[in-house]
């Protein structure tokens, strides 16, 4: 047993790559094609999604953020944004590649990129909605992490984003 599956519970809060934050509601065995297995049950905001447990150890998964990654992405946020690609394609490529990268300080350096594009010269719409989501991803976890309510973590977030 690993140290992720090993730390989760019902009630945990877990990051899903596609599906965003979850909490884990519990553990259901479900029988697909004669096999049985275990799935964590986990709730996000609009969807339930089934994490099987012997499967949490994938890049997709991962445990709520710590207090020190939260102040890492702060930090990434303050920093210079990274050109991206004026061509079209290759920005959807490298933007691809680096949502394949579940960590925060990943979400971070890329909301961070995204944000100077838009100032810059604009998003288009895919990107736009992109920004949105990882945005919302990363202030959810934000909150969760350090125990504060999702406004006061949208204000903190706002405001380090646009001191820059």
């Amino acid at each position: 047993m690993s140290k992720k599956t090993a730390s989760l519970g019902k009630g945990d809060w877990i990051v899903h790559t596609y599906y965003g934050v979850g909490q884990i509601k519990g553990v259901q065995t479900k029988q697909i094609e004669g096999t049985k297995t275990r799935y964590y049950e986990v709730e996000a905001k609009n969807s339930m999604f089934y994490v099987p447990v012997k499967n949490i150890d994938n890049e997709r998964v991962r445990p709520i953020a710590s207090h020190y990654m939260v102040r890492k992405a702060k930090k990434l946020l303050q920093e210079t944004p990274t050109p991206m690609p004026p061509d079209h394609n290759l920005r959807k490529r490298q933007i691809t590649d680096r949502l394949s990268d579940c960590s925060l300080a990943e979400t971070a350096r890329l909301i961070r990129d995204l944000t100077g594009r838009k100032t810059e010269i604009g998003l288009n719409d895919h990107e736009e909605k992109i920004l949105e989501k990882l945005t919302e991803r990363l202030v959810l976890e934000w909150s969760l992490a350090q125990n504060i309510d999702l406004e006061k973590a949208y204000q903190q977030f706002e405001k380090i984003l646009h001191n820059n």
